[in-house]
């Protein structure tokens, strides 16, 4: 019997530390490894010979050491080996696996009876689910992601998503669905982490970033929190950037000098996720000066701004991978002038011929909407309904 010994300090970070191997003497021999590392150990396992290297790397990013177990159809040898997946590990640890496709439902039949050492399991996309009316090891964290395609629900912990098929969570797949994948990224390593008890402090993360970006002022030392390829979306403006080379030249030519001195903004919630933050801010300025990445071209007009931010702030290996920063653009434009209420554009048409003439002014608030969110008595509600 053949003994695979792993040496995870030496894998590249892109790729498997080792491929689980049974041995050649026999198809039912039970495979045998070493896992050599302290880091939180996963088990991936799908019917491709190798895998999605992408999902490989975000799973080592968030610190995990991960090996491979494929399902070539062999169904004995391979239930076989998912029983022997505890041997190398010794009093006190815990390993958990991350399953894909028929091996997804391979691995939920065989987890209906405990299994020594294992802590979690994420299913996606199985082909099918266990029909035993027993339930699994309370013990055990199960989760699973099925596709909208796959039209079966579960009685079991799952999610599914809209628009998708099997294969749309691994990113060199045809199926591959951004959306449903990160949903799912996100809640499977929320289950992963709730199985080793591990727990990251987002909120230190984000906040060491605005401070080198708000106080430091340091576009070099900013990009430091973030991953090598990050983006930034100011969804009003479409402002900000992808990647590292224009993200920091978006950072030091025009947001960290383009914020007027008196600019100060105030968290009023913040809610924290697996892999994000998402921040409330009430921000308030003097548009003393151009704002490239609010007010892009739009020179000082002396007037005040209050506006609400909404910042969603996504970490990936303790790291910034990306932020949406959404307000009220209107709202924006009514305070500097930019945009009149009562000022209805002749261009407007309506469905009904001559309805248009029924509009008096435009549904939009200046800063009395920022206002009403910092405290709900400030000003009334349902101002612009005209049956109110």
């Amino acid at each position: 019997m053949v003994k695979v010994e792993v040496d995870f300090k030496s894998a590249p970070d892109s790729r498997l530390e080792e491929v689980i191997k049974r041995s050649p003497l026999s198809n039912s021999s039970p495979m045998h490894f070493s896992w050599h590392h302290f880091s939180p150990r996963l088990v991936l396992t799908s019917s491709s010979p190798d895998f999605d290297p992408t999902s490989i790397s975000h799973w080592k990013e968030e610190g995990f050491a991960v090996v491979y177990l494929p399902y070539d159809g062999d169904t004995k040898a391979y239930r076989n080996s998912l029983q022997h997946l505890a041997d190398p590990l010794e009093l006190g640890d815990k390993y958990a696996i991350v399953a894909y496709g028929e091996a997804a439902s391979l691995c939920l039949e065989a987890c209906m009876k405990p299994m020594p050492k294992l802590c979690a399991i994420v299913a996606y996309y199985p082909t099918r689910l266990p029909t035993a009316s027993t339930a699994f090891p309370p013990s055990l964290l199960v989760q699973v992601h099925i596709a909208s395609s796959q039209n079966f629900g579960s009685r079991h912990p799952s999610y599914t998503y809209p628009d998708t098929a099997p294969g749309f969570a691994e990113h060199d797949a045809e199926q591959y669905d951004k959306t449903g994948s990160r949903l799912a990224w996100s809640r499977s390593l929320g289950l992963m982490r709730r199985g080793f008890g591990i727990n990251v402090d987002l909120e230190a993360i984000w906040e060491n970033h605005t401070a080198l970006e708000f106080a430091a002022k340091n576009a070099e030392a900013t990009m430091q929190t973030m991953v090598a390829e990050p983006y930034v979306n100011h969804v009003p403006t479409m402002t900000g950037g992808i990647g590292y080379n224009d993200l920091k030249k978006f950072y030091a030519e025009f947001f960290i000098p383009g914020n007027p001195p008196d600019m100060k903004m105030k968290l009023l919630s913040r809610t924290v996720g697996t892999d994000r933050v998402v921040d409330e801010l009430f921000t308030s300025f003097t548009h003393t000066k151009e704002v490239p990445w609010m007010l892009p071209g739009v020179p000082a007009t002396g007037k005040r701004v209050d506006i609400i931010i909404v910042a969603v702030v996504c970490i990936r290996g303790q790291k910034l991978y990306h932020e949406h920063i959404h307000w009220d653009q209107a709202s924006v434009l009514v305070q500097v002038g930019l945009l009149d209420p009562l000022l209805v554009p002749a261009t407007f048409k309506t469905a009904k011929e001559g309805a248009e003439k029924e509009v008096a002014e435009l549904p939009v608030v200046g800063s009395e909407g920022a206002l009403k969110v910092v405290d709900e008595e400030n000003g009334e509600s349902n101002l612009l309904i005209p049956d109110w």
